[in-house]
């Protein structure tokens, strides 16, 4: 991280001096450097993992922070299902149909302002297939700091700027593949590539903070293939490239065989920390790295929620269990219930410790979320060991 970023963030941590243990700010200052912010319309962005500073959502958060809070800090709203490609890795396949009315909409995301969220992210399906979104983005906008996730499609110069005006704060592009053919299959859409570059072009056009995402397969990483959409995300001028692992989840639920190994996550969390240290290019945010057990961890359902477009609330976007309907029950309701499994963060993803039981019969899942009884037999297997992930050790000192 370069000099300049340490002044810009200086006034975080003056705040924090007396309100947080020095071991905690002193650990964190360390995991910095690991980091490449970008500033971008007068604030600054470590990476999309946090609101952007100064801004009211990063107030939030911050106050979440020094109170030590249960805080849903992202929450993901699924605001369809409906999305023009079939890949094979999408969460959302398999999920229960369902897109909310606008006013439906708009109830939940007050609900999610209720709950403390700093961040929201629009997904789906392709969230950019409704018509209200910006309208959408404008009203979260007010105390949360807002992403879209979309694959690109039906963003022309109208919608970028649509969204620029309702205050959009990052616009994230998922790219399967550096090479045409290959983005193409995977979407199985002929053009689908091109539309993308199209895509991350105008958005940048209209001034938005702009990022692209990969799932980072095996044979991708094998390929070299997340050095090279680093080194195409940098060609273009894009602010971030953020980097997932596959989950067996969604359509892809059952295929264990896609999961990591233990050295192909440290590949992607050293390419994290290498290519940030270059201080050049896009901010990269793996998050093989982020969730590890020396950073974040796991925060699924403590300070991550993810509602799909029935409804249906689940602890993250990955994970199939369902605790309630905020169609029908208050989601403050169902958040506070989720705390009696969901109390700390956890060292390990909980998708994979989950894995074993969800997939033990070679059947295919029903269509996802799991019922709500089924949801909590699973979730009260999935103990919690007593370690802490790193970030936390000092913050959380003495809680059990």
């Amino acid at each position: 991280m370069r000099i300049r970023d340490w002044i810009r963030l200086a006034p975080i941590f003056l705040t924090c001096l007396t309100k947080l243990p020095i071991s905690h700010l002193w650990y964190l200052a360390g995991k910095l450097r690991n980091e490449n912010p970008h500033h971008h319309n007068g604030r600054i962005y470590v990476n999309t993992f946090f609101p952007p500073y100064p801004s009211h959502a990063f107030e939030r958060f911050l106050d979440a922070v020094i109170k030590r809070k249960r805080v849903p800090y992202s929450t993901y709203f699924a605001v369809t299902h409906d999305c023009p490609f079939n890949c094979d890795h999408c969460s959302c396949g398999s999920r229960q149909a369902g897109g909310p009315e606008k006013e439906q909409a708009l109830d939940v995301i007050a609900q999610i302002k209720s709950l403390g969220a700093c961040t929201i992210g629009f997904t789906g399906g392709e969230p950019l297939l409704r018509t209200d979104i910006a309208e959408l983005v404008e009203f979260a906008r007010r105390d949360l700091a807002t992403i879209v996730f979309t694959s690109g499609h039906g963003l022309d110069g109208t919608m970028a700027q649509r969204l620029a005006k309702a205050g959009l704060d990052c616009l994230m592009i998922g790219v399967e593949s550096s090479q045409r053919r290959e983005h193409d299959r995977i979407r199985r859409v002929e053009g689908s590539y091109d539309q993308t570059i199209r895509a991350i072009k105008t958005s940048l056009d209209a001034g938005l903070y702009t990022a692209i995402s990969t799932v980072a397969m095996g044979d991708k990483i094998a390929a070299g293939e997340i050095e090279k959409l680093a080194e195409l995300a940098a060609e273009y001028g894009v602010h971030e490239f953020r980097v997932l692992e596959p989950v067996p989840t969604g359509r892809f639920q059952g295929r264990t065989d896609q999961i990591l190994t233990a050295e192909e996550s440290q590949v992607l969390a050293d390419f994290h920390k290498t290519w940030n240290r270059t201080a050049s290019g896009p901010a990269v945010t793996a998050f093989s790295y982020l969730e590890s057990d020396e950073m974040f961890g796991c925060g699924a359902g403590f300070h991550h929620l993810f509602i799909d477009g029935a409804g249906n609330v689940s602890p993250c976007d990955l994970t199939p269990l369902s605790f309630g309907n905020v169609f029908i029950q208050p989601l403050s309701d169902i958040w506070n219930k989720m705390a009696q499994w969901f109390d700390l963060p956890r060292c390990g993803c909980l998708m994979k410790q989950l894995c074993p039981d969800l997939y033990a019969s070679p059947q295919a899942l029903p269509n996802l979320p799991l019922a709500e009884d089924r949801s909590i037999m699973l979730a009260q297997k999935c103990t919690r060991s007593d370690q802490l992930p790193g970030i936390y050790r000092n913050l959380f000192k003495g809680r059990k």
